[in-house]
């Protein structure tokens, strides 16, 4: 299984280099629900086993419920958010799409070498988990911080929250449930909050460019 788990936590590392490199928000939208699929899946295996060994199925209940809220109503809500609000193609990031995915290349290579030096954790397969799952977290920053439309921000702490979730589920096999389900009400509560601030920038500046806020100061 651990060869497995592997796999897929190095799928969602890609899948965040795939949302660097995309320059449309449904394009966003698609890639992070692709990612959330990938993580539901790892909880899925994660959830088999654990039903297999011990006979529990709190890592499955969080499959169906990472599933129904990160893959299915999440997206369809951002979705539904672009649709309402007046969208024009312009250029949604600060850094051209090479340089970013350089300094992602760079972010990783930080991150293994910051953790290879951690002499207490002896296991080098949660070592390569950490790895791999911080690396999609610095990356959803990274995303977050370069994109100049409200929605590509959104997107990024999504994936943040992606990576942090990766992060606990491979190193702790599953963290308690009422955790668990604390962080998606409060992941869905936060998406709810920044739709609406979504529409309330584009209704006061006919736009969901956050850079027409800087025309609050003086």
């Amino acid at each position: 299984m651990d060869n497995y788990l592997n796999l897929v936590s190095i799928l969602i590392l890609l899948s965040s280099f795939i949302l660097v490199a995309n320059k449309r928000i449904n394009s966003y939208i698609n890639t992070f629900r692709l990612q959330s699929l990938l993580l539901a899946l790892l909880a899925g295996v994660m959830g088999i086993h654990s039903f297999l060994e011990d006979g529990e199925i709190d890592i499955m209940i969080v499959c169906v419920i990472t599933f129904a809220v990160k893959v299915v109503l999440i997206p369809r809500l951002l979705k539904r958010t672009v649709k309402k609000v007046e969208y024009r193609v312009l250029k949604d990031f600060f850094l051209n799409i090479p340089t970013l995915i350089l300094i992602c290349c760079g972010l990783f290579i930080l991150t293994y070498f910051s953790v290879s030096t951690i002499n207490d954790i002896k296991d080098p397969q949660i070592k390569t988990y950490l790895v791999n799952s911080i690396s999609v977290i610095l990356i959803g920053l990274l995303f977050m911080i370069s994109r100049k439309k409200a929605i590509g921000q959104i997107i990024g702490f999504l994936v943040m929250e992606n990576g942090l979730f990766t992060t606990a589920i491979l190193t702790t096999n599953g963290m308690p449930m009422i955790v668990e389900l604390g962080l998606f009400f409060d992941v869905l509560t936060a998406v709810l909050i920044m739709g609406i601030l979504v529409f309330r920038i584009n209704e006061n500046f006919d736009s969901i460019d956050i850079n027409k806020m800087r025309n609050l100061k003086g």
